[in-house]
């Protein structure tokens, strides 16, 4: 194949051989092929330098073999180009000819349009996740699947890569923190995929934000300006960002069997310090010495105090005047019975909205075990004064009774009174009802001994309770009796008894 050269080396040798100069002189000069030197002698000083280009480009022959209208069927059906010379070309040219010649021959196919993007330092940021996971293996063998969270600032392309256990709403702002504090300040725009996490709900022109991404954006005053859904493009930067940590990981750590999370992330800290600090091939220095120089000045500033990652969920309130959120009860006040109502979940409290005004805040359970955190004043008067007066009129009516059975009630109130409450009733209501058939003198020994044998036996439980009640009650009235039984001696009815052995003594049915 004749080699393609250029119009200014043309008459560059033309204007030698003008001047005398001998072919092997004058392709050592330009460092070119003599045979070339001679085909421009040989064309003649007369001939033009595009004319002899067009002359000597020509196609090579291993073009001829080639069935183009096949090759073009297959890129219309979207086949990879390389997997379309391997089967039509590979025995007869290298992939580099035949792209070339493919894009000399239909330039259109191979040359799209293309808008390069310009970003100032400081402006941008693209975020999203990589689509591979990485796997850690656990204490008991159970395998993990690790999310990888990748940012890149725009202008420098500094990368920056975290690994959580889930792509969850506090995970994913919890990344967005740790990016910010390594890229050393906020960019004026952070550019993310269309995740629900992140886009609530998808517009070209007026997306919505998920509530808790949209805060965290206004706490660092970014604005947030989500892709176009199925346009990888849009944010083609963190899209390469991917592919270059994800490969080098892949490659660094092959075979390696990591047992933590933290070990992963330790990890990718290495593969993106790597990368951050090798030259880059446009720039020609590191992307942390260009980020240092340009870009970590226009940054915005982080924010004098720390967001609180927060989540956003959906509850109704309940007929008694409460929501379940986490295995946990909050109250809401009981006007709002049967509404729906928003929950805003910080690290430390419970935050209940009806649209945006704000109905009752509390403490976080965060031991998730069924706690019941309950404002009185949040319920009807009825539950007030139901929660207000049955302890102290339980109490009182065991002080009535008994005074070991008061003091056993009152332990249980000081342990936990709302989970007690049942069970104090039952105990009262036994003895009451005790107290009324066998009378003060009779009763009170027998209360009295059963309270001490539940808590001998550690079981403070009304069945327990009326058991031995029962089993007192039964030794006090047939205590000294005899409990012998006498039979009749000639008993009829009685087996192995001579009445019953004698036939005699039987009436026949005949009789």
């Amino acid at each position: 194949m004749a080699k393609r050269i250029s119009v200014a080396r043309i008459d560059e040798i033309q204007r030698l051989l003008a001047l005398g100069h001998k072919d092997r002189f004058i392709a050592r000069s330009l460092k070119c092929r003599r045979s070339k030197v001679a085909e421009v002698r040989l064309a003649g000083a007369g001939t033009s330098a595009s004319a002899f280009v067009s002359a000597v480009d020509s196609s090579p022959l291993w073009t001829e073999r080639v069935d183009w209208a096949a090759v073009l069927k297959d890129i219309g059906d979207g086949f990879e180009l390389k997997r379309i010379w391997e089967e039509k070309a590979m025995d007869s040219t290298s992939y580099p000819n035949f792209w070339k010649q493919l894009n000399r021959r239909y330039p259109h196919l191979l040359k799209a349009t293309v808008t390069l993007r310009d970003f100032e330092p400081g402006t941008h940021c693209e975020v999203d996740y990589a689509g591979d996971k990485i796997e850690w293996l656990d204490r008991n063998g159970v395998v993990h699947d690790a999310h990888v969270f990748l940012g890149i600032l725009c202008f420098s392309q500094l990368i920056f890569a975290t690994a959580s256990p889930d792509e969850k709403s506090l995970n994913w702002l919890s990344a967005h923190q740790k990016m910010y504090a390594f890229f050393g300040g906020v960019p004026s725009v952070t550019v993310c995929d269309c995740l629900k996490t992140g886009v609530a709900k998808v517009h070209r022109y007026d997306p919505d934000l998920n509530p808790a991404y949209a805060e965290l954006a206004a706490h660092y005053e970014t604005a947030v300006v989500p892709a176009r859904p199925r346009h990888p493009k849009d944010k083609a930067l963190v899209e390469n960002a991917v592919r270059l940590v994800m490969r080098l990981f892949r490659f660094m750590y092959r075979g390696h069997r990591f047992l933590t999370l933290a070990e992963v992330n330790q990890a990718l800290l290495q593969v993106v310090d790597r990368i951050n600090s090798r030259p880059h091939t446009r720039f020609k220095i590191s992307r942390r010495q260009r980020w240092e120089a340009q870009e970590k000045g226009r940054l915005k500033s982080l924010p004098a105090a720390p967001f609180e990652p927060i989540e956003w969920k959906t509850a109704k309130v309940h007929p008694d005047s409460t929501i379940g959120i986490e295995s946990a009860t909050y109250s809401v006040p009981h006007r709002y019975r049967g509404n729906y109502v928003r929950v805003k979940l910080t690290p430390n409290h419970v935050e209940i909205y009806l649209g945006n005004e704000r109905l009752a805040m509390h403490a976080r359970d965060k031991n998730r075990q069924g706690a019941r955190v309950i404002l009185n004043e949040h319920l009807p008067p009825n539950s007030q004064a139901y929660r207000e007066g049955t302890p102290q009129m339980i109490l009182s009516q065991a002080r009535f009774v008994h005074v070991d059975l008061q003091k056993l009630i009152d332990e249980l109130f000081q342990a936990d009174t709302l989970g007690h409450l049942r069970r104090a009733q039952g105990l009262v209501r036994k003895s009451y009802l005790e107290l009324q058939a066998l009378g003060r003198p009779v009763a009170s020994p027998i209360i009295a001994e059963a309270i001490g044998r539940m808590r001998e036996y550690n079981r403070v439980r009304v069945g327990f309770f009326s058991e031995t009640i029962s089993s007192l009650k039964r030794q006090h009235f047939h205590k000294g009796e005899d409990r012998e039984i006498s039979r009749l001696p000639h008993n009829p009815m009685l087996r192995n008894t001579p009445a019953a052995v004698d036939t005699g003594s039987i009436i026949s049915p005949q009789a």
